[in-house]
């Protein structure tokens, strides 16, 4: 039997971003099982699971009432994703570290205090868009005695398993892995052309990723386009800070998860565009993009 090593290459000697730990290269069969393997369980849960939860995962029905609504279908299915794509494959089969994958705790606590500065920013100016529509500010229903549980259930279910899995399979490894084989088939092209080829293979695999949650959404054809811009702004906060944690926290503020006040505004809510807004400025009048050209050139 040959050692895991062979199914490995050696970092690349070439790698652009400094600030972004450099990846091995994943032998073909693993790469190609993980993201196979993704939209296989996608379907499980989106066309079977959750329309009847107690015919084909009677373990969530089970979860869900013993604890009164706390875990729910978001965060068993994140979690099984975490261990079954991240943990068995990546980690197991590829022999990849939690550290070329972005999860390197040191960058934990600053993505917690700048996740929750940006939260309390959210709710300033949801207080502003209030005053100035008129609109009364209250504390969203969600979070009434009786139904608190399953507002923080939704909160567990973002931060702890929908957004670590995909921001982890996504932005942690996947673009790494499109960087290095772009850069291995096209190694002439300057950086910046294999960072863009990289940026639109691996991102357009996450909006695909949603095409059978997209099908209970209304428009959900053009929810593809909207995952697609929303898969660049996580990449660029990934590479622009190197912090995927990061990524993490603002992916869960962008969804949405029971906001604290009633939303004034029909839509996706108001937390979540500021949320988008905000840190879509913050890239563009960054020196990042100045910074990423020097480092690729």
């Amino acid at each position: 039997m040959p050692p895991a090593t062979h199914f490995l290459t050696q970092p690349a000697t070439t790698w652009p971003l400094a600030h972004i730990p450099a990846q091995r290269r994943l032998a073909a069969w693993i790469l190609i099982l993980a993201l196979v393997l993704k939209p296989l369980l996608s379907a499980y849960w989106q066309l079977l699971a959750f329309p009847d939860p107690e015919f084909w995962c009677p373990p969530l029905i089970w979860l869900s009432t013993a604890t009164g609504g706390l875990i729910n279908g978001t965060l068993v299915v994140g979690v099984n994703y975490q261990i079954v794509i991240i943990l068995v494959i990546l980690i197991g089969l590829g022999g990849l570290r939690p550290r070329e994958l972005g999860l390197d705790l040191k960058f934990l606590l600053p993505a917690i205090e700048f996740t929750v500065l940006i939260w309390i920013a959210c709710q300033v100016l949801h207080i502003a868009i209030s005053l100035l529509m008129a609109k009364p500010i209250e504390v969203n229903p969600a979070w009434d005695a009786g139904s608190w549980c399953l507002a923080l259930s939704e909160w567990l279910g973002q931060f702890f398993g929908n957004c670590p899995f995909e921001e982890t399979l996504f932005r942690g490894c996947l673009l790494p892995q499109c960087l290095l084989l772009v850069m291995h088939w096209q190694p002439e092209s300057r950086r910046w052309k294999h960072m863009a080829v990289a940026l639109l293979l691996s991102q357009g695999y996450f909006a695909l990723g949603h095409v059978f949650f997209n099908t209970h959404q209304p428009e959900g054809q053009w929810l593809l386009i909207v995952q697609f811009i929303f898969g660049l702004l996580f990449a660029a906060i990934y590479l622009r800070t190197g912090n995927l944690f990061l990524a993490i926290g603002v992916h869960a503020l962008i969804n949405n998860p029971a906001p604290l006040l009633s939303d004034p505004l029909p839509g996706p809510g108001v937390t979540g565009s500021i949320v988008f807004v905000g840190c879509l400025l913050w890239l563009c009048i960054s020196p990042w993009w100045g910074r990423l050209r020097q480092v690729a050139s």
